[in-house]
């Protein structure tokens, strides 16, 4: 009996110095840093196709989020719509089921938020990197009604501009106004349906998506929203004609859920925030370089017949569409706000 009592203290005492000795490791681990951080994982949704400058972008910035927080945030992303349209994926944003996009943002929680794809407001490289710029008019615009819908905007990622690729040649297709006698896939943004009604085409309302499909069935017989890096990578072996008209800038935004900033330290909220607007500065850099190289692609690779207004046909249309649609846009986006975005074409335009 003496020795089963024995035994049996024995027995508690080496458990308790063992926890006690596991107490110590911990300790020292701590003071080590030695002990993994379980990281937190957030979901980046992009419609881009994987050949796309901006997958490119946008995986630069998942690689540079990880090593500057030392793994403490890591972003998954998800290319080609795979977690829903951009409609789907800003709802899930807003909602914080989805923590970051690079996407159109949509007008449905707010028609003012179609104002990204005015259509001619900027109609060259070099007046999309003032217009779309930080601290331009626009992108003060989108931060304080983004922050309305408790997102956060950091940024545009300017990928080129919007053309119109088809599969039936339009009747006049540089003559603003005129009949083109084609149906024509536009965005479900308000601004995109307004442009193509005034310059002549049928519009439909068809999610990126199903793009594909309504062309190779015949269901339209173009579409209008992509540029000639999203046509080669969506489109490229369906359209046989890409018309650069310069409709509008695509630019897509980067957003994340003020839920999701909120979970992470003061340190690495300004690092995620800082990333992604580096990102957005060097799509700047990068976009004329792409949209000329995929244009090339578009030729060679598929036989596409790539399409460019002269500076008169070009300015033809910009002059029509800034005095007809955006007139009609008043009544979307409000007056006050065509009122500043012609003040900074204006500006664009007034010799210093």
């Amino acid at each position: 009996m003496r020795n089963l009592t024995f035994i049996a203290i024995s027995l508690s005492l080496a458990l308790i110095l063992s926890v006690f000795a596991g107490c110590a490791d911990k300790s020292e681990d701590e003071e080590a840093g030695t002990i993994p951080v379980k990281p937190l994982v957030f979901k980046l949704a992009s419609d881009a196709p994987m050949e796309h400058m901006a997958s490119e972008l946008n995986q630069e910035a998942c690689e540079k989020i990880k090593e500057r927080t030392e793994g403490r945030v890591v972003i998954q992303y998800y290319p080609e719509s795979q977690l829903g349209s951009y409609e789907t994926a800003y709802e899930k944003i807003v909602a914080g089921d989805i923590d970051i996009g690079q996407i159109s943002v949509p007008d449905f929680l707010d028609p003012r938020l179609g104002a990204a794809y005015l259509p001619y407001y900027a109609i060259s490289f070099e007046e999309a990197k003032i217009l779309y710029a930080p601290e331009s008019y626009m992108s003060q615009i989108f931060s304080e009604l983004t922050a309305e819908n408790d997102v956060r905007f950091m940024g545009w990622l300017l990928e080129g501009f919007v053309g119109i690729g088809v599969v039936k040649e339009p009747t006049k297709p540089m003559v603003p106004g005129a009949d083109k006698g084609i149906r024509l896939r536009v965005p479900t943004i308000t601004s995109f349906r307004y442009a193509a009604e005034d310059l002549g085409y049928e519009p439909v309302t068809i999610t990126y998506a199903e793009v594909p499909t309504a062309m190779r069935t015949n269901e339209v017989d173009g579409w209008l929203g992509g540029t000639s890096n999203m046509n080669y990578a969506w489109v490229g072996d369906i359209i046989n004609k890409l018309y650069v008209n310069y409709i509008s800038a695509e630019a897509t935004c980067y957003v994340m859920s003020e839920k999701s900033l909120a979970k992470l330290s003061e340190e690495d909220r300004l690092t995620v925030i800082n990333v992604f607007r580096e990102q957005s500065l060097q799509s700047f850099e990068r976009a004329k370089a792409n949209e000329e190289r995929y244009k090339e692609k578009l030729r060679t690779d598929y036989g596409v017949e790539v399409i460019e207004p002269s500076k008169d046909e070009l300015a033809a249309n910009a002059e029509y569409i800034r005095n007809k649609t955006w007139t009609r846009l008043e009544e979307v986006f409000t007056p006050e706000l065509i009122e500043g975005f012609r003040a900074e074409v204006e500006k664009l335009n007034t010799p210093n």
